[in-house]
């Protein structure tokens, strides 16, 4: 019910005003599970065990272009998004835009909320 009422929102809003903020990231370790090889005959490949680093990325997408991209080492938490936002984002904001982000925890934060505000 939620969810529709959203949707419903979002609807009456300028597509010109909506923006859109999220993170995400990748591992230099990812590496394939499954592999290919002649019927009858194995499958081998080396596979990297040890944990090695993290990029991650917070972006905007408003007016269908991407703003104020940001890339760093690790993970994201509150503390860099807050920074984020704080030094990053509202600079660049236009005034009466609307921000969308998904609900993890560091987002439902108070000083996110009044920082957009």
């Amino acid at each position: 019910m939620l969810r529709n009422e959203f949707i419903e929102k979002v609807k009456q809003i300028s597509k010109e005003n909506l923006v859109f903020i999220d993170e995400s990231g990748i591992e230099d370790n990812a590496c394939r599970e499954y592999g290919w090889s002649i019927k009858g005959t194995r499958c081998y490949g080396n596979k990297a065990y040890q944990h090695k680093s993290r990029v991650s990325m917070i972006a905007v997408l408003c007016n269908n272009q991407i703003i104020a991209p940001v890339i760093f080492e690790g993970n994201c938490n509150k503390a860099i998004f807050t920074t984020y936002v704080e030094t990053i984002l509202i600079k660049e904001l236009p005034p009466g835009q609307i921000v969308i982000m998904d609900n993890i925890n560091f987002h439902k934060n108070t000083i996110i909320k009044v920082l957009i505000e």
